[in-house]
Formats: C-alpha cells, structure tokens, sequence
C-alpha cells in the first residue's frame, strides 16, 4: 500500500521535473502555424515546423499547424497570440479569414510572424492580389527572384529593435531566392536589415539596388516583422536566423524581459529625432533616375541606427502642407513640386522654416516654368547654358568658413556631371552665399556644348530660407567620390541641425 506523503511527493517530483524538461502550462499562448507544404520549400518548412515543435515548452505555445487557409472559419483566426506564416502565400484564403486577419492585425488581436512566400503578392494560381496584405507589407508587388538560390549577406540597419538583440552586424544566409518588387517597400514600413547585393556568390541581373529583406510595418497595432528568407532548411544551422526568430517570438508574444522590450521602449521607440522627405521622379530622363536611386540609397544609409527617419515619395501630390509641416527636410533628386496645389504647399513649407536640398534638375527653371517664387528662392536667374557631354570638374571652395564646406580642400575635382550655367548667377544676389564655383581653369568647359565663360557657380545656399542647392545629379558617378560624398553629408547634416523645430545635430 501505498504512503499518501510519499505518493503526493511523488507525483510532485513528476511536475516539477515534467515542466522542467518543458511540459506547457494551463496559461500557454496558442500560435497558429500558416504552413505551406511540398514543392521547393519543403525543405525550410520541415525544419521549421520541427523547431517549433521542439520550442514548445521553452517559449510556453501551443501549436496549431494548418496547411491551407482556403476553409478557415469565422473568428478562428482571433483565438491565437501569434500568427506564423510559414511560406504559407498570401492568397488562397477563405474570405472569413480574410476579414479576420485584417482585423487581427490592424487592430492588434495577437503578433504577427511572415517568411519569404508570405510576400509572394501579385496574381498566382487564379487568384487576384489581396490588396490589404500588400499595404501591410509595405505596398509591395512581386517582380522577381534568383531562381538558382545564391548567397548573399545580410546587413542589420535597426540594432536597437528587439528583433536584433543580440544578432551581428553583419552574416550570411545561403542558397536563398532573394525575391524583388515593383516598387521598394522602405517608404512604408520599418527596415531591420537589408541585403548587400553586391555580396551575391553568383552574378545576377535580378537586384533591387536598396533591398530590404526584415521589416516591420509599426503603422500596425499588431507586432509584426516579415523575414524575406526562408527557402532553405539550412537556415537553421545558422546562428544569426536563430537568434532572430527567438527574438521574434518573445517580441510577438510580449514576453518583454525576453525580447529586450523594457530597454527598447525606453531607448528606441521614442519620436525620431526628425523626418526626411525624399523626392523623386521614376520616369525623367536615365540619367537622372541613376542618380535617383543611388541618392536614396546613399541617404537611407544614413539612417542606420534610426536616428532619423526616412520616407520616398516618387510625387508631391499626397504631401499637403499640412503633411511637409511633419518633415525637418525635403530632399529633391532632380523632381519640383509640379502644379498649383503642390507649389503652394512647398512654398508655405519653406517660408514656414522648413528644410530644403536640391539636386540638379531640381533648380531647373526657363520661361515656361512661371514660378516667379521659385526664382526668390532659388536666389538666381534662370537656366543659361550647360557643359556637354558630362565631364569631372575642377572646382573650388568659394567660402571655406561655412560648415557645409570647411571640410573641404581648397580646390579638387567632382566626379563627371552635367552641370548648369544660370542667368543672372545667384552670386550677384546679396541673399546668397556661394559656397563652390566651377574653377575658370576650366573654361573653355565641354565638348559638344561648351561652356566658355561666366560666373559659374554650383553649390549656394540663399541665406532666407533653410536650404542648399548642388548642381550635382546626373548619370551614375556621383557618389563615387570621398569629398564629393561629404559635401553631400555637410549639406544634409547642416540644414538639419539649423531646424529650431527639431532635435539637431549640433546646437
């Protein structure tokens, strides 16, 4: 017979060593796994469904694994903390479940986990784009992919989010497909990493240029982050993914101590320190949208650690003053606000103390252009003439105690460029401080069409308002220059720091 103490002890001992070996309790958060069986990613999808299993206790879940969406009924979906798609596409949904996702998300019913397929968006297998998801993702459309898989190396931008504790700078995932699309989903959601393309261990026309590949959309109450990744098993052999889906986990199912919650929410999720909006126009002339993308590029580099917040807008129309007021600067790539609405809504910004850098055909204005303000602004004629073809320059510091150019040498030369000739030049305006001219050792200055004399003046700042115009801006060679680069960041960073509104660089 039994003793009673001895048997409850017993029966004790199990508990105890039961939910030490990982047994869930009463209060364990159900997560419903999206899985997306067979075909090429079976291989990541076999392995992640066994690590989740294996995880089971150790985070507190339990697992309700699907295969398909398409009969999911009403109000399922809303019983869970956590939704994982594992490469599970988002199409092929029940209409119910539809609804209820964007109610789970939006208004933040539980977390939200996405893995490579999950971004699959457009028109597949009869089924139309789900517009929602797209927005949700960053307003993206698939476009392409690196069929043969290759590696490639991922770069963390976010450091600070809980995401990343404790993940390398840098590392490199293998044998994934990279996916890309129509348009970049940076403007609309929070980047975490990007990959380098230029890593890639195989040549491939299929890039993005700026290609993020973990993001979250903070837009959303529900924590969310999307992995691009996802295609091979190998990724869990690899320290870094490892790490990051633990993260993620603790992170989407509020387990704050585990995901370094408390320390994010005190250190990073404050209001950034300003806002930049970048501007641009998709269909000028190639020279121009070379110089475009690679500016974005150049500027969203700079945003690494989240100091400051970066959006692109490929048009004006969408930003009311109302809108700009939120932003310390609009940075314009060879793009002017165009129309009525648009002019008189950058007009109110900038005389209402907002920032301004101008590149190249930003400037661009003749006697078409009937925008009398603009010319105040600007501080200078119309366009006059210009070199042709582009050419490097020799140019010289014209003012070198201002802090846009105090950096700088004397003289040296910028990278080959179209540069503009203006009539009457801006220097012969009192308002304005020229910062570097085009050196007359120059002259005569072109081949086709040659520039051969003047005032030339490329970089100025008109001393009434908050801003600095670079004549620079046409073809790819611009940012390949080390003193070019840093009057491009002395220019941003000096606008910025003489925001009274914003928190500043230097006081």
């Amino acid at each position: 017979m039994r003793h009673p103490k001895i048997y409850l002890l017993l029966v004790a001992m199990m508990c105890f060593s039961a939910m030490s070996y990982g047994m869930k309790d009463a209060t364990s958060r159900r997560v419903l796994v999206l899985a997306e069986r067979g075909g090429l990613h079976e291989g990541f999808t076999k392995a992640g469904l066994q690590w989740l299993e294996n995880q089971e206790g150790r985070f507190n879940i339990e697992l309700t694994i699907l295969n398909s969406a398409r009969e999911i009924p009403k109000d399922e979906l809303l019983k869970y903390q956590l939704v994982l798609q594992l490469n599970y596409p988002p199409y092929a949904w029940s209409e119910a479940a539809q609804k209820d996702m964007l109610h789970y998300i939006d208004q933040g019913v539980g977390g939200y986990i996405g893995f490579h397929h999950a971004s699959l968006l457009g028109e597949f297998d009869g089924y139309g784009m789900w517009a929602w998801f797209s927005d949700f993702l960053g307003k993206i459309r698939y476009k392409n992919y690196i069929a043969e898989t290759c590696e490639g190396t991922v770069q963390v931008e976010d450091k600070l989010h809980p995401v990343m504790k404790d993940v390398p700078g840098s590392f490199v995932v293998a044998e994934d497909e990279w996916y890309t699309y129509e348009s970049n989903p940076r403007p609309n959601v929070h980047v975490l990493a990007n990959v380098n393309e230029d890593s890639y261990s195989i040549e491939t026309n299929v890039k993005m240029g700026d290609h993020p590949v973990i993001w979250t959309n903070p837009k959303k109450k529900a924590r969310n982050v999307y992995f691009q990744f996802g295609h091979s098993k190998s990724l869990f052999k690899n320290p870094a993914f490892i790490q990051m889906l633990e993260n993620a986990l603790h992170w989407t199912l509020y387990d704050e101590e585990g995901a370094n919650g408390k320390e994010y929410a005190a250190n990073y999720a404050r209001e950034p320190r300003f806002r930049a909006l970048l501007h641009y126009e998709p269909n000028a002339e190639e020279a121009h949208v070379q110089f475009d993308k690679q500016a974005i590029n150049f500027f969203h580099k700079l945003t690494y650690g989240e100091g400051w917040i970066m959006d692109v807008t490929t048009s004006l129309a969408d930003y009311p003053y109302e809108k700009l007021k939120d932003y310390s600067i609009i940075i314009s790539l060879n793009a002017a606000p165009g129309g009525k609405a648009q002019r008189e809504a950058f007009q109110k910004y900038m005389e209402n103390g907002g920032g301004w850098i101008g590149f190249h055909a930003s400037a661009y204005n003749d006697r078409n252009t009937h925008w009398p303000w603009f010319n105040e602004f600007l501080g200078c004629g119309m366009f006059y003439c210009n070199n042709w073809p582009p050419q490097p320059a020799l140019v010289e510091c014209v003012t070198q105690n201002h802090p846009v150019t105090c950096s700088l040498p004397q003289s040296f030369v910028v990278p080959a460029s179209e540069f503009y000739q203006w009539q009457p030049s801006p220097r012969m305006n009192p308002e304005v401080d020229v910062l570097l001219s085009i050196s007359p050792k120059m002259y005569p200055f072109g081949l086709k069409d040659v520039v051969k004399w003047g005032d030339f003046p490329i970089v100025w700042t008109n001393t009434k308002y908050r801003m600095v115009y670079l004549n620079m801006g046409h073809g790819d060679e611009e940012f390949i220059d080390a003193t070019q680069n840093l009057l491009f960041v002395n220019a941003f960073r000096w606008v910025v720091s003489c925001d009274p509104a914003g928190d500043p660089f230097q006081k």
